[in-house]
């Protein structure tokens, strides 16, 4: 992981954007706006919006944005179901219709830069990267948003500074498909999702380690201007059905390092609940209960405040306190329902 040259060279590299998209209609303008203004040769790239069985006028967005701008290249696919994952099967037939080496995924209710497929570019030409993440936040959040928006923007900023930390440490096990980029020939090299199939999601995740097992080139994009952001859940419950997407597929990863992360947060939250009921029982536990809080508080602290000045969300910094108490609970929560129970995700529902 390094951090992105300013300077931009001649394009030389190829890439299909790949778009999976269901009932998406309030979203795709602002993404095909950002689409538009993507400073790369037009001939360099190809859009494939990947339609899974809307019902409601995205198809209809998408024909009027090719037919509005005929200097794109954009095609739209219907996907064809073969799997448990709707995404993983859109990503597939983008994948068996693109003209390009390298394959680029976000989502339909994302806003890409403008100079996004340049610094994936100038990776692949120093590095010669077979897959390569970057940077996903959600849009700013209003003062007066609900408590989850803002709970939701913490959570996710601390999840890019351990995806980060992990790149760092050369230990990658996390990133968003929001913001992929791969070759085509080692995706289909190494199997593609076949290991993961029989999980929703992990597009991203699964796909990372088995480029890690596999010892392709993985490499992380640490730059502002390489920043996709995303809009937050539109309601409560649509946030915890996403958090319980993201917590069932933990079961599958096999990366050892994974495992460990996930485990030690876990029992680290799950210490502070067990240690809060103890002081109910007896009140001398109270103050090792603070120590391990304020340790825990303080550590988080750094990280997170590190990841709000990289994505300009310091002012997200005001929720941070309410919401480290929040977190073990909800986080605890959250693991142990995934276990027992489904989800759903984009109006299917997935049971375990």
């Amino acid at each position: 992981m390094k951090d992105l040259d300013s300077s931009v060279g001649s394009a030389e590299t190829g890439f299909s954007i790949i778009i999976p998209f269901r009932n998406e209609q309030f979203h795709l303008p602002a993404l095909f706006d950002s689409l538009e203004h993507l400073k790369y040769p037009r001939n360099k790239f190809e859009i494939l919006m990947i339609n899974d069985s809307s019902e409601d006028e995205s198809e209809k967005l998408v024909q009027e944005f090719g037919e509005m701008h005929p200097e794109l290249s954009i095609d739209l696919l219907q996907n064809q179901r073969a799997s448990i994952s709707a995404k993983k099967d859109a990503i597939k037939v983008g994948i068996e219709h693109s003209r390009f080496e390298y394959i680029v995924t976000t989502d339909a209710d994302c806003k890409v830069p403008e100079f996004w497929l340049q610094g994936f570019d100038t990776y692949i030409k120093t590095d010669n990267s077979d897959l390569i993440a970057a940077p996903v936040i959600l849009d700013e959040v209003h003062p007066e948003a609900p408590l989850y928006r803002k709970f939701d923007l913490i959570d996710l900023m601390s999840l890019q500074a351990t995806t980060i930390g992990a790149f760092g440490l050369g230990r990658p096990f996390i990133c968003n498909a929001a913001n992929l980029c791969f070759n085509k020939n080692s995706f289909q090299e190494i199997g593609g999702y076949k290991q993961s199939s029989n999980y929703a999601g992990g597009d991203d995740v699964f796909l990372l380690q088995q480029f890690k097992e596999n010892e392709r080139k993985i490499d992380f994009i640490r730059s502002t201007s390489m920043i996709v952001t995303t809009a937050a859940q539109k309601d409560l419950g649509s946030f915890i059905q996403q958090r319980l997407r993201w917590a069932a597929k933990s079961a599958g990863y096999k990366n050892h390092f994974a495992r460990f992360v996930a485990l030690t947060v876990f029992l680290m939250n799950a210490a502070i609940i067990i240690g809060l009921v103890l002081c109910l029982f007896n009140p001398s536990y109270l103050q090792w209960l603070m120590i391990a809080f304020l340790v825990k508080f303080n550590l988080d602290f750094m990280l997170i405040y590190q990841a709000a000045v990289f994505f300009n969300r310091k002012a997200s910094m005001r929720s941070y306190a309410w919401s480290s108490i929040a977190y073990p609970f909800f986080a605890s929560g959250i693991a142990l329902t995934s276990l027992f129970v489904g989800f759903k995700w984009k109006g299917r529902d997935y049971r375990k």
